[in-house]
Formats: structure tokens, sequence, C-alpha cells
């Protein structure tokens, strides 16, 4: 059976970029179907008419008054951690920093959630594509200092560090996909400090402990 093409929803308001991104979309997966909303207004209603693979956002659209806002683009984001808590996320945008307003419901969003600045080169743009996809958690700097974990992510956390299960081991403990506790494990990386560090001697598991302890996270 042929495997269902991709879809990605790109929310743009200059139509260039937009199908500048979609072109970029299409180098990721030839395949893939790529639907522009101009307005987040245009994105919400077409979500209640279908879930994508892959939500790609600006945060800055022009208001009537012809200014830049990102006020239309913060109520989408928080009609879709509430109703969409699995939907994966590509922010792109000149103005990432905006989003630390959002950070606490970006600790309880379920699917991936990375953001891009445009100022970045377009390699950076397909990395992030597929990081989203994976489920994966990628954010600037500035953004991970006001991070803090959600109850399932100690939950995996605790099992990891304290009863030293593998990750189908908490799986099963947890009732959950392999692949999700993969997701929160790669989360707790993001949230901990330990992804971008090298972890020539020492294994990421014990890593992730250390980071625990010193944190007050855990205690033996």
């Amino acid at each position: 059976m042929k495997a269902k093409p991709l879809l990605f929803l790109v929310v743009e308001d200059h139509p260039e970029v937009a199908q500048n991104n979609c072109d970029f979309l299409r180098k990721f997966d030839p395949s893939a179907v790529c639907v522009i909303a101009n307005t987040p207004q245009e994105a919400l209603q077409y979500l209640q008419i279908e879930t994508p693979d892959l939500i790609v956002l600006d945060l800055q659209f022009v208001t009537p008054s012809g200014s830049q806002s990102a006020k239309s683009a913060f109520k989408l984001l928080e009609l879709i951690f509430d109703a969409y808590s699995s939907l994966n996320i590509l922010i792109y945008s000149s103005e990432p920093s905006w989003l630390i307003k959002l950070v606490t419901s970006i600790n309880h969003h379920y699917g991936g959630f990375v953001v891009v600045n445009k100022m970045e080169q377009r390699k950076a743009f397909l990395e992030g594509v597929e990081s989203a996809l994976n489920g994966e958690l990628k954010l600037p700097k500035e953004l991970r200092q006001e991070l803090n974990l959600n109850e399932k992510e100690l939950e995996v956390l605790r099992l990891l560090c304290h009863e030293f299960l593998t990750d189908q081991a908490i799986a099963h403990r947890l009732h959950i996909s392999l692949r999700a506790v993969q997701n929160h494990i790669q989360h707790l990386k993001v949230k901990l400090g330990i992804d971008e560090v090298e972890q020539k001697d020492i294994n990421f598991r014990i890593a992730l402990c250390m980071s625990a302890l010193q944190k007050k996270l855990l205690s033996f």
C-alpha cells in the first residue's frame, strides 16, 4: 500500500516567502503536498478540516493598519496547544525571542516544536523540518533558559535514573509508544542542557541524571 504523502501547512502573509517555503519543503520530500494560508485565521479554518504533518508558521503578520504584529500568530499557537497537542510545529521567524511569552505552553506540547531564525541559511530550515517531524524540541538559547520539565518528563527521568530502565521498558511501564519515550528523552536533553554538549567520555543517560541531580530535580 502506497504511503500517504506528507501534508505541510505554511502560514505566511508574504506570497514570495510562502511559495519559497513550499519549494524547500518539496526539496525535503518531492511527493509532499504544501498548502498555504495567508493568515493565522485561514490556518485555523484549515486545521478544522484536516490536520497536517507539519505547520510552518511565521510570527509576524500585517495588521489592517499596516503595522506588524504577532498577536494573531500567538492566538493560533494557543489554540493549537489546546486542541492539537501532538501537531508538529516549525516556527520560521526573524523574531524567535517573542516566543518567551509562550514557554509554559511549549513545555507541555507533545508534538515537535522547532524554532528556526529566518536569518539562518536554508539548510537550517530543512534540518528544522526533519526535527519537527521527528517530534523533537529545538529552541534558541534565550528560550531554553525558561524551560521546566513537565510531569511526564519527570516521570521518564525518574524511571531512567532511579530504576535504570531501557527506553522500551519505560514505554511498557507508562503504556506509551517507544517513539514517545524517545521524544521525551530528547526533550529532557534540551531542557537539561546536554543536547549540544559532546559526550565523548560519558553516556548521555548518566549526563541526564547528573544534570538532574545538580538542578535538584532528583535525589538519591
